[in-house]
């Protein structure tokens, strides 16, 4: 029987504790330009709906054929022929190591992860991205010692990714805690998708590319909120009062 005062909070990466996803959006969108193609705001956002629920269901930990095919679908969405939508897709994937290298964290990052910690909670993350990408962030940033050394889980560590729960089970086991005292953060439905399924208090952030109606619309989540600090309040407010 797992220890009930062993409360835990598992964070998503992208989108939620660096501020990347506003730079994988630039790449979509010079990369579209330089196929003669202007996209707005309005479209981005029609496409990322689309792209939601394409790829809503558990998908199986496929790396780089993964991260091509959501580029391939953006290609295709914007009526680029195969040639070009190849191109594009390769041109993308060329860019997004760069994201990594320069994303820097959120302003409310660090002192959000300390609060928690000296409040008692076990912190993990549970991400899409590659255990190196997952590893050189936490580590450029200086962020690495808040979160529990096993509760670091990538793509690389589960059979399927976010919305599988697989790899958000691993990371509160690593905690020692169980899922009706977890919480996970995240700035997309697959990673509310992942909680819910488990009795997880899911926080969905609008700190990614999608709006709190989308959130709610394709997830579901406990609640939606506009930063880590305020995500932090509520965790807070909400283990006390239990």
């Amino acid at each position: 029987m797992k220890n009930p005062s062993a409360y835990a909070v598992i964070f998503d990466l992208d989108g939620t504790l660096i501020d990347s996803m506003r730079s994988f959006n630039d790449i979509v969108v010079s990369n579209l330009e330089n196929n003669g193609i202007n996209i707005t705001i309005e479209d981005m956002e029609k496409i990322g709906v689309r792209l939601l629920e394409k790829f809503q269901t558990p998908q199986s930990n496929s790396g780089f054929r993964l991260v091509f095919s959501i580029f391939w679908n953006i290609g295709r969405e914007m009526g680029l022929g195969r040639r070009n939508t190849f191109k594009f897709a390769l041109g993308c994937i060329n860019k997004v190591k760069s994201v990594y290298r320069n994303a820097p964290i959120f302003p409310d990052t660090e002192q959000s992860l300390s609060t928690l910690a000296r409040h008692g909670f076990i912190l993990g993350v549970c991400t899409n991205a590659s255990r190196k990408q997952l590893e050189e962030t936490l580590t450029k940033h200086g962020i690495e010692k808040y979160f529990h050394p096993n509760a670091l889980i990538s793509r690389d560590d589960v059979v399927k990714i976010k919305p599988d729960p697989e790899g958000l089970l691993l990371a509160i086991n690593a905690c020692s805690s169980d899922p009706q005292y977890t919480y996970f953060l995240g700035d997309m439905p697959v990673d509310i998708l992942a909680g819910n399924g488990i009795g997880v208090e899911t926080i969905g952030l609008t700190t990614g590319l999608v709006s709190k109606s989308v959130l709610y619309r394709y997830s579901n989540p406990s609640i939606v909120l506009d930063s880590l600090e305020q995500a932090t309040s509520w965790i807070i407010s909400s283990t006390n009062s239990k």
